[in-house]
Formats: structure tokens, sequence, C-alpha cells
């Protein structure tokens, strides 16, 4: 029996097992579940859809970018995972994600690559653990990589060298010893925002050492700010990450529609999940950074990205960016944070 159930939302329920007009999906070639299984569940794409086990759908991913400190600290990620079980699909953590993330920006010790391209024995335990409470609370990770975070915080900063960080990316995907072979509920994004921070060039052929690396993982290379770069449009089980433009009408249906056909006509003859990772944030975090603090103003987003054809959507809190001394949960608790929790709270039923 899948366990992919219908979502809630706000008392529109959201269908999330195949129907009419879907592609078919993959068969699953993993053994009959027994009532004690606990393997983890399998991400999968299926024409332009994302399937778990097998079954297509519209994914729900939540921001939980400092995962790793938030493991490692008293009460782990457990209440955090707990509470969105069942709600959502997933979460996206970042591995290598800043020590301070507001300015002056700093590197933290527990980042998974150091600044010299070595990944990190303390921090990859701890990952696993991330990756392991994740599948049995049956939510899919979003493993979002960057290189621009890990650096040595001198004056000026040394930063982790391209060539340094490819070859610590395919070690982690490609080896044995690491992901390849495991943890099939994960999707990686190879570089955050890579029109930022890297070259088309390099992180092509990224892409390209990385697929013959793993040729199951499915990959991303997410595109932010203006319109969506095309990236490994040759490469299979390729997702079109996209951080959109957050305009004044960022959550309607006339922008979510803009924002899909966007993608979709950046990638010719290529079928590609269309993910919005990144809309609009619901809180500040650093200072008086935009966010949009209207619950329905997220609750449209997501009907309105499911509506134009996204694959998937992300519920955007920057409460996620500092998780190393308060959990989401407890974070959730603050007066202060009740247009979150509210959008929480009657999304996630």
């Amino acid at each position: 029996m899948s366990r992919f159930l219908p979502i809630l939302v706000l008392g529109v329920a959201i269908s999330v097992v195949p129907g009419c007009g879907e592609p078919p999906a993959t068969a699953d070639p993993r053994p009959p579940a027994t009532a004690d299984d606990r393997r983890p569940i399998a991400l999968g794409i299926a024409g332009d859809r994302f399937t778990i086990d097998g079954a297509p759908g519209f994914l729900i991913f939540v921001s939980y970018f400092d995962a790793l400190p938030r493991a490692a600290a008293a009460g782990g990620v457990d209440a955090d995972f707990a509470y969105l079980e069942g709600k959502v699909q997933g979460v996206r953590i970042f591995p290598n994600w800043w020590g301070e993330p507001c300015a002056p920006l700093r590197t933290g010790p527990d980042t998974l690559i150091d600044v010299d391209g070595n990944i990190q024995p303390d921090a990859w335990r701890t990952l696993q653990s991330v990756l392991d409470r994740a599948a049995a609370h049956h939510l899919v990770v979003d493993l979002s990589l960057t290189r621009e975070t890990v650096t040595d915080n001198g004056s000026p900063a040394r930063v982790l060298s391209f060539d340094a960080y490819a070859r610590a990316v395919t070690t982690l995907i490609g080896s044995a010893d690491y992901m390849k072979g495991k943890y099939p509920h994960v999707l990686i994004d190879v570089q955050n925002e890579w029109p930022r921070f890297a070259d088309a060039k390099d992180v092509e052929a990224l892409l390209t050492g990385l697929r013959a690396a793993d040729p199951q993982r499915i990959l991303a290379a997410s595109s932010s700010g203006g319109p969506y770069q095309p990236i490994g449009l040759a490469v299979p089980n390729m997702v079109a990450a996209y951080h959109d433009p957050r305009e004044k009408d960022w959550f309607t249906l006339d922008a979510a529609t803009r924002v899909v056909n966007g993608v979709r006509a950046t990638l010719g003859g290529a079928v590609q999940p269309i993910y919005l990772q990144e809309p609009a944030p619901a809180s500040a975090r650093c200072g008086r950074a935009d966010h949009d603090t209207d619950p329905a103003h997220f609750r449209d987003a997501m009907n309105h990205a499911r509506e134009a054809g996204a694959a998937a959507w992300t519920f955007h809190s920057r409460l996620g960016f500092s998780l190393r001394d308060r959990s989401l949960t407890q974070q959730l608790e603050d007066a202060a944070n009740a247009p979150e929790k509210t959008f929480f709270d009657r999304l996630l039923k």
C-alpha cells in the first residue's frame, strides 16, 4: 500500500495519488515491504513529475537549512521531523550552511566539505543521521550543496575552489563509501544558485561527471533571480530547480503560470520536473530582509504552483537558517512567528 497520502490545505484536499493524464511511473525495483520494514522511501521521476514509491504527486518541501547543527544539538531533529511528518513530503537542507547566516557571514566548523575539499568524517556521520531520521519520518530530502559558504574566515577569505569542490561532490555522490546505492529518498542540488557562483561550463562538466559516477541519483543545479538558466539538458534524471524573482504578485496564479511556463520554455526538448525551490520567504531572520507575513499568500502560492504544472514547491521559512540553538518547533512557539505557525497548523494536518 502506498504511504503517499493526501494533504488537507485549509479544507481543500490535494490529491497526490496517480491521476488521469499522469505519465506512467517506473516500476519500483525493490522487493515488497513487510509490516516492520523500515527501508527508506524512494524518490523518483516520471516525465515532468516526481514520484514517491512510484506514485506521482505534487511535493511540498520546507526550508531546513541548518540541519546538521540541529542534529548534533540536544534533542536532534526528531521533534521537528515528527511535526512535519504527514504534513509535507520533504525538507531542504544545506550541509555546508553558514555558521553565522547574517552579516558578517562566517563559515562554521561543521560543514560537510572543508575549505580544502575534504569530506569531514564527523559532519558525514551527522548527515547520515539526518538522512536516516528523515527516512524514518517518511520525508524526502533536497540536499542542496554550496561552495561559496566554505571559507577559512580570513580577511580576505579563502574560498573553497571549484575544482576541489567538484572532486568532493563527485566522491560524495559517486562512492559507495558515501551516497552511491544508498538514500533513495534524496535528490541533490549540486550547486545552489549556480549562475551566481560558478560558470556554466564547469557546472555542465560536473553534472556529466556525476551522472557517469551514479546514473541513478536525481540531480539539480538551481538557478535564481533572473530568468531561469537551463543546465544539464542532456543529463538524465535532472530537475529544473528555480528561485523565482519574488515579484509583488508572487503568490497569484498568473505569477505561477508565468514562472512555470518561463522555465519550461527554456528546456527545449528536455522533460524535467519543475521545482519552485525558493519562493518568497516567510520571515526576515537577518535585519530587514524582504519577506511576506500573510499565511494566505503561501497557501495560494502553493496551490497555484501545483495548478500551473510545477512538480514541487518549498515553504521557504528563514527559521530554518539557524537551528543550532533552537529547533523549528521551538521557534514556532514565539509570538513573532505566529504567521508561520498559522500556515503550518492550517496546512499541515
